[in-house]
């Protein structure tokens, strides 16, 4: 309102000056032209300024869209790249843990050392239930444990209490006669770890140890269905203790912190990926059980096609945390893959 009013007395004090010019200047035809031929000038000069403008501005525009171009492809490359080392991470993983686990099943088996079945039958169903109901224990027990703080330094206690066991049964295949020097290796992989906390890469190697020799033992002391069914549960548990009540979410953020050998890490310069050693060590079980305890024309053929899959349900599932970036159950992608490839082995006779 009030712009529109000025602009209107502007106009009128104009021409009011127009005619005082008119009549006191006889040239003012002259006055005019020369007005307007400044007027003339002076537009062009800045329409010429706001087209140098423009031209500077779109130059800005372009070299600004241009560097946009290079940043998001470079995002883009670095992702792709980041996605390629997490897989290589993965595959070399898996690929020790589970190879060493079949190499420590193989001696268990020639030594005939096996876990007693509770029921006395490795192939009673109870067995799984029975399972399950221990792994709902430890970790109710580690949960409280993450709640007091000042009850924390206890997860080391109980993650030394599990390396020590683990490393026993790996080292006892391997040595089954020397039960000093079995205790000695114990006792130097405890104390380095206990000195280097902080490690990733110790971390890494002491849980290859733990998941290769508690699946081997698992595995082998269990039959195959008895292993079908108590994965199966594990993964319906699983995908519940993820997306439900998330306290697996809230378990694996402290285990992380405080640098605990209850998962394997894949570290990259922007990421950093945690693998739960559960992950690891349930196509391990399944595995070994069927090497030793397997119905199959070609048990050892048949267990390694198992972890084929499962190594493609973790693919899958890291896959979908990188562009999800949500975390992700990972052992339900894998018993689906094991139970499908066990099932058509069994059709097809292998």
């Amino acid at each position: 309102m009030v712009k529109e009013k000025s602009v209107k007395k502007n106009k009128k004090l104009s021409t009011v000056n127009k005619k005082k010019i008119i009549s006191k200047n006889k040239n003012s035809k002259v006055v005019k032209v020369q007005i307007d031929n400044n007027q003339i000038s002076n537009n062009q000069t800045n329409n010429n300024k706001t087209s140098d403008n423009k031209t500077s501005d779109n130059k800005t525009n372009t070299s600004y869209f241009n560097n946009n171009k290079k940043i998001v492809s470079e995002k883009d490359s670095s992702k792709d790249w980041l996605n390629k080392k997490v897989f290589v991470m993965l595959f070399c993983l898996f690929a020790i843990s589970q190879s060493l686990g079949l190499i420590i099943a193989n001696n268990l088996i020639n030594l005939g050392i096996k876990s007693a079945p509770i029921t006395g039958d490795l192939n009673n169903p109870l067995e799984a239930v029975y399972l399950i109901f221990m792994i709902l224990l430890m970790t109710g027990f580690l949960l409280i444990l993450i709640k007091y703080k000042k009850q924390r330094k206890l997860l080391w206690v109980v993650e030394g209490l599990a390396i020590f066991a683990t490393i026993t049964i790996v080292f006892s295949s391997f040595f089954p006669e020397n039960d000093f020097l079995v205790l000695l290796i114990a006792l130097v992989i405890i104390v380095y770890r206990y000195t280097h906390k902080q490690s990733v890469m110790f971390r890494n190697f002491v849980s290859i140890i733990a998941i290769a020799g508690a699946g081997a033992l698992i595995g082998i002391s269990l039959g195959v269905l008895v292993v079908l069914l108590f994965i199966s549960l594990l993964s319906i548990y699983d995908f519940i203790a993820v997306f439900k009540t998330k306290h697996m979410v809230e378990l694996g953020k402290n285990v992380t912190k405080q640098n605990l050998a209850f998962t394997v890490s894949m570290p990259t310069k922007e990421h950093g990926f945690e693998l739960g050693n559960g992950d690891l060590v349930i196509p391990l079980i399944l595995a070994s059980s069927i090497i030793a305890n397997g119905f199959f024309y070609n048990n050892f053929l048949v267990a390694i096609l198992c972890l084929i899959g499962s190594l493609i349900g973790l693919i899958i599932s890291i896959y979908i945390v990188s562009v999800k970036k949500i975390p992700l159950p990972a052992l339900p992608p894998q018993t689906v893959l094991m139970i499908i490839i066990v099932g058509i082995s069994f059709l097809i006779g292998l």
